[in-house]
Formats: C-alpha cells, sequence, structure tokens
C-alpha cells in the first residue's frame, strides 16, 4: 500500500489478539464480495487501514479510489464528490457511468442531507453534478467507517435507516486496544521503528516500566493515542534511551530494568508474564478461566506457562493484583 503512506501512518493490522486475527482473515472473502461494507470502532482504531486493505485486495483495485470524509461532503458534497471523480479520472466528463471505490470515513457524522445524497450512490447508482448539470450513473463501492454511535443514531432515527442497512450488507467490527493489550508491545515496535526512520535516529532502549505503564492506561484514543505516546516519548526522551516519566499518564514508584527494544520476543514475553500471572491470580491458579480471558487456548496457556516458568501453584489463593 506504498501509495497511501502518505494518508497512513499505519499500512497493516498489527497484533495477535483474537479479534485481529479473524479480521485479518475475514478481509480477503470481503474484498472478493462487491457489496459495500461498514467499518465499526471506536475513534483512533484501524477502520481505515482495513477500507484500504480491502479495497487493494478486491475486484477493483485497479478502479479509482475516492476517499473523502463526511465533514468535507457536509460542508459541499458536490464540489467535493466531483473534484475527487475528476482528480481519479480526467476523462470523466465524457463517461456516462462512474465506478471505482468510495471509501467514506465517518460516516456516522454525515447531515441528513449528504445521508440522502449518499444513498443515491449506494442504492440507486447515481449522481448529480450540478457543475455539469448532468446526471451519471454510478457503479461504486461503498466502505465506511463509523463509530458504533450510528447505532443509536439510527434506533433514534436521527440517521438514515435504509442508508445504513445498504452500507453495512458487509461488516468489520473493531476492538478498542483496551480489549487487546496482548499487541500493544507489538504496536508500540512498529510505530518506534517508523518514528526513528523518520527522524533518521537510531533505535534507543527501552525500560520495561514503560510497558508496565501502557498495560496499566485505558486507551481512550486507541492506536492513534499510543502512536502519539510513542512520538512525544522518543522526542521528549534522550536519544539512546527512552524514559517512563515522559509518559503523560506515569504514575509508578519503581523501575524495571532497562531492555533494549529490539530484542521484542523478551518484551513480549515479559508482558505475556505479566498478564498470565494476573489472570491466574484472579482465578486461582484455574487455567481454563485465565485462559478464556486473555483470549488463548488452555493447551496455549500451559505451553506458555511452561517456557515462562509459572506454576498454577503458586495462584491457588487468588488474591488478585
Amino acid at each position: 500500500m506504498d501509495r497511501y503512506k502518505n494518508l497512513l501512518s499505519q499500512t497493516e493490522l498489527i497484533g495477535h489478539a483474537p479479534e485481529i486475527e479473524q479480521i485479518r482473515k475475514s478481509i480477503p472473502s470481503l474484498a472478493e464480495s462487491d457489496q459495500h461494507v461498514a467499518i465499526l470502532g471506536e475513534p483512533g482504531t484501524e477502520k481505515l487501514v482495513a477500507a484500504i486493505m480491502v479495497y487493494e485486495k478486491s475486484n477493483r483495485k485497479h478502479d479509482p479510489l475516492i476517499l473523502s470524509d463526511a465533514t468535507r461532503l457536509n460542508a459541499a458534497y458536490d464540489m467535493e464528490l466531483w473534484q475527487l471523480f475528476k482528480e481519479q479520472d480526467p476523462e470523466i466528463i465524457n463517461k456516462e457511468t462512474i465506478n471505482g471505490t468510495l471509501v467514506l470515513q465517518n460516516l456516522d457524522h454525515l447531515n441528513s442531507e449528504s445521508q440522502n445524497k449518499i444513498l443515491n450512490i449506494a442504492r440507486k447508482g447515481y449522481f448529480k453534478s450540478k457543475e455539469q448539470d448532468k446526471v451519471f450513473q454510478t457503479d461504486l463501492r461503498i466502505i465506511a467507517t463509523t463509530s458504533p454511535k450510528i447505532l443509536q443514531a439510527v434506533n433514534e432515527g436521527t440517521f438514515d435507516s435504509e442508508l445504513y442497512f445498504s452500507i453495512s450488507e458487509l461488516m468489520i467490527k473493531f476492538p478498542s486496544l483496551i480489549d487487546r493489550k496482548q499487541d500493544i508491545p507489538l504496536l508500540f515496535d512498529y510505530f518506534l521503528q517508523q518514528i526513528c526512520t523518520d527522524l533518521n535516529r537510531p533505535v534507543p532502549a527501552i525500560n520495561f516500566e514503560i510497558f508496565n505503564q501502557m498495560l496499566k492506561h485505558n486507551w481512550a484514543g486507541n492506536i492513534k493515542e499510543l502512536e502519539n505516546v510513542v512520538r512525544s516519548l522518543v522526542l521528549s526522551s534522550p536519544e539512546d534511551e527512552l524514559l517512563p516519566e515522559m509518559l503523560p499518564f506515569y504514575n509508578q514508584k519503581k523501575q524495571f530494568n532497562k531492555i533494549e527494544l529490539q530484542s521484542l520476543g523478551l518484551a513480549v514475553s515479559q508482558v505475556e508474564k505479566e498478564l498470565i500471572e494476573k489472570a491466574l491470580r484472579r482465578f486461582a491458579g484455574n487455567q481454563s478461566r485465565a485462559a478464556k480471558i486473555l483470549g488463548i487456548s488452555e493447551p496455549n496457556m500451559r505451553f506458555k506457562m511452561k517456557k515462562l516458568g509459572i506454576s498454577k501453584d503458586d495462584f491457588i489463593l487468588g488474591t488478585e493484583s
């Protein structure tokens, strides 16, 4: 997806949380279909990344990609779309049909007028250009991103239900970062490598206390917040070491030993060990219940415990920290 790197700081789905693995597996089959797609998730999740991935794997990948958002459409719907159509195909004025894929961000922010006009494309297959005083037929697949709040708006009648159900023929639901904490080290490494490359800096050492702090944070801003935190850490810390006290949510009495970020396996193992021990403590050493809350199989749980030197007998009393 090199052509979109100017639009996306993240160009792939990162992580091994069960929800992310399922989305990753579903994208090729969703891409093969020609139905519209709704991608639901809280602000800051990887909705746009998934939308571009669906386009790139679809049969329309050689047709135009039109990328817009609700704010611009609300301000000047006809002008915005017509300009985007012309940018993708300068010969559009001589054609009867507009085709391609429309990636529409923040569907839930569309006002009622824009909802009606998008419905004309999604359901009725036409676009009226005021500038050309002409009605074009459309063969556009819509991939729309939205927050889950759209469901409440549909129920309350403030968002057109016909439009919503037309676009949500297929659906992807993204988890919040707080529900996939095991992916934090991988995402952290991805953004750190990228930011250091952009700044032409070597990758610094990192104190594990940074990961300890991140596991406790609520991540209301999700992946985008994590990216911003990594950038802030890099810019505010010495070039050779990331300092945990530079975290905006820093609040910890003791520090852990410093490790090199290049040894990501060690960082992931330490995070896994902390999560597994907390789950076992919560359920008094019950491996089955601990594995379920962590989103892994019980055999995988036993394998990780053996690898990390964790014994269930140490957690029989079940005092959760």
